[in-house]
């Protein structure tokens, strides 16, 4: 499972683009509906190797992700109120593997000398995990209060689509209003996502043009 050093960012840009493309096919049917959450673990595990810690900890990190793979698959299956909240114990420890990873990246990005299409690639894949992190946000406060969220009747069954789609149109600031957040902690998460929406990007951008500055000029 480990990726080399040169691709890493490129491997999780194209786990991260597979998975966007299987989340609305996995909410069609429960015989494809796996599709999202084994893109998803891709996904942790291509960001668990942008962590500068030892190969022990990495090990311990894919068992961890592999056992949340399995809890999702079983929360599929079985909606008990068991195994729902086992998803949202695995969801937590998910995030926590996302937020160091996008630490990770956004340090390691900063830090090169030279801009290259990995470089890029890495700076998109932390404004896309942004988004998913939020979705594991929103997703933690729907199972605490199912109220949290406003959704259009019609899509009433599609949480987990439902939620990955609100989180993606608040990071990017669109607001379409057809899913609105009722519950403070839901306005709130959703304020702060659109701030780092609206602020990352501004950032990046700066970051990138500083280093191709210093590029040209060396």
């Amino acid at each position: 499972m480990e990726i080399s050093n040169k691709n890493k960012y490129t491997n999780l840009f194209f786990y991260l683009i597979i998975s966007f493309l299987l989340m609305p096919l996995s909410q069609y049917s429960k015989i494809i509906s796996f599709l999202f959450p084994l893109g998803f673990f891709f996904i942790i595990i291509s960001a668990i190797n942008t962590l500068n810690v030892s190969k022990k900890i990495i090990k311990v990190f894919y068992i961890l992700s592999l056992l949340s793979f399995l809890a999702d698959l079983i929360n599929i299956y079985d909606q008990s109120y068991i195994s729902e909240l086992l998803a949202i114990i695995t969801a937590i420890i998910d995030g926590i593997f996302l937020i160091l990873s996008i630490v990770a990246i956004y340090q390691k990005v900063h830090l090169e000398t030279r801009v290259n299409n990995d470089v890029i690639r890495g700076g998109i894949c932390i404004y896309i995990l942004l988004g998913i992190l939020w979705f594991l946000f929103y997703k933690v406060i729907y199972f605490f209060d199912i109220n949290a969220f406003h959704f259009p009747e019609s899509r009433m069954m599609q949480v987990n689509g439902n939620l990955f789609y609100f989180s993606f149109v608040t990071l990017t600031t669109l607001g379409y209003g057809d899913i609105t957040p009722v519950n403070n902690f839901a306005m709130m998460f959703t304020n702060l996502e659109g701030l780092c929406g609206q602020l990352f990007p501004a950032i990046s951008i700066a970051t990138l043009v500083s280093l191709y500055k210093k590029e040209t000029t060396i």
